[in-house]
């Protein structure tokens, strides 16, 4: 009798419990889920679109024109012949 003093649930009881716990663990994955998968959705269809897409490759190129001139620059600059 003792020993009962010790759990404060019955075996029964922490079963279910735990059996809660993880049910409510399961939920929240499931709408964490849900919001990513409803997020990414959006990003899809944002790149769908012509306009983005035109956008996105503008400023990639022209990052990489900067970039690549940038060096060119500093190549040019520290050349004994520059």
């Amino acid at each position: 009798m003792g020993q009962l003093c010790c759990f404060p649930f019955s075996r029964g009881e922490e079963k279910i419990r735990k059996s809660h716990e993880a049910d409510l663990v399961k939920e929240a994955l499931r709408r964490e889920t849900q919001a990513l998968l409803s997020r990414l959705n959006q990003i899809k269809e944002l790149l769908s679109s012509p306009e983005i897409r035109a956008k996105i490759s503008k400023e990639l190129f022209e990052d990489r024109h900067k970039s690549n001139s940038k060096w060119k620059s500093c190549i040019d600059s520290g050349s004994p012949n520059a």
